[in-house]
């Protein structure tokens, strides 16, 4: 039970250490969107809406890769240490814990983590129709909610009074961020994966070309066995004469 509880609890730390570089990116993104939505000129602050949402999803995207990449290194090394190989408590990313192996799964549990604070608040603001919810989303987490306002805003011409049904479309910003966050972990699992098969047949190359070498090598000594006898041969059948 307690061996249960404590890959639980660093299950929980491993989800929140990647989750926190994220968020804040994203903060800063949405931090930034909300100084865009000033500006007066609609298709200036369309693009650069835009821009700033394919950044927010293009840096989830780069960390998430790293994330996978590191992660399936840990798998690796958690399959040696199972398979008796590896003895060491510490690896090239750190010590080794179960929880920061590659899992399937982990591209979008890590990627609902980072979007769980403006889930909450979508579906607190426009279910209870919350202003102060709705504020908060703007301010903390602006990149899930000013894509859609800009689209409202230049479908409708108005910069204000955005309805609360208006939070709902939130969740597409989030999907296509998770959408990013799964990809970019299975991209970075992908290209680790790769880098191993590839060290593996290299190894196997290698070990190939030295048994070919030994086999060559071997080979002339047989010849050179042979060709001594040969020559001892001659030589006692001179001498005999």
């Amino acid at each position: 039970m307690k061996q249960i509880l404590s890959r639980i609890g660093w299950e929980i730390v491993e989800y929140l250490r990647r989750m926190a570089t994220p968020f804040i990116l994203n903060l800063m993104f949405g931090i930034t969107m909300l100084a865009v939505m000033a500006i007066e000129i609609a298709a200036l602050q369309a693009i650069l809406i835009v821009l700033l949402f394919a950044g927010c999803c293009v840096a989830g995207l780069v960390y998430m890769r790293a994330a996978g990449e590191s992660a399936y290194k840990m798998k690796e090394q958690g399959d040696a240490r199972r398979a008796g190989v590896v003895g060491s408590e510490s690896t090239a990313n750190g010590k080794y814990r179960l929880s920061k192996e590659y899992r399937p799964y982990k591209g979008l549990t890590i990627g609902l983590a980072v979007c769980i604070i403006p889930i909450i608040l979508i579906l607190v603001a426009a279910l209870a129709k919350s202003v102060t919810a709705r504020a908060v989303m703007g301010f903390v987490c602006g990149w899930a909610y000013f894509p859609e306002t800009m689209v409202y805003s230049i479908a409708t011409g108005s910069a204000s009074g955005f309805p609360f049904w208006l939070l709902w479309f939130g969740f597409v910003p989030i999907a296509l961020y998770l959408a990013c966050c799964i990809f970019g972990y299975e991209l970075g699992a992908n290209k680790e994966r790769r880098r191993q098969v590839m060290l593996e047949q290299r190894s196997e190359r290698i070990e190939e070309q030295k048994l070919a070498r030994e086999a060559r090598i071997e080979e002339q000594r047989r010849r050179n066995r042979e060709l001594e006898e040969r020559k001892k041969s001659q030589t006692s059948k001179t001498g005999k004469k």
